[in-house]
């Protein structure tokens, strides 16, 4: 399974729609590890209805999305809320995770 460069923008916005909220979260004092685990929780459950919107059996698409949160957990807390600025961080990722997910 290899989403389209089409396919992983498209889910690149479904994931930073909930970043917004998340972003707006940790100004309410949430610690770094509080929003960390906010930020895994809401990009997974964001990334795998959307993989399977476009096409990702349920399988590939849960590889695909722990995939791409474990990628973007190496950014910095203010690189991951500012994520919506930046979407060439989350296309590296999703680049990334769809050539993990191709090779036999």
């Amino acid at each position: 399974m290899r989403l389209h460069t089409r396919n992983a923008t498209s889910l690149g916005l479904a994931i930073t729609a909930g970043l917004a909220a998340l972003s707006l979260a940790a100004c309410g004092g949430q610690s770094d590890a509080q929003f960390n685990a906010a930020f895994d929780k809401s990009t997974h459950d964001s990334c795998v209805p959307a993989a399977t919107q476009h096409g990702a059996t349920p399988a590939n698409a849960e590889k695909y999305c722990t995939c791409v949160v474990a990628e973007l957990d190496k950014l910095s807390v203010a690189d991951k809320m500012s994520l919506p600025l930046h979407q060439e961080k989350l296309q590296a990722a999703a680049n990334t995770c769809n050539a993990q997910i191709t090779t036999p």
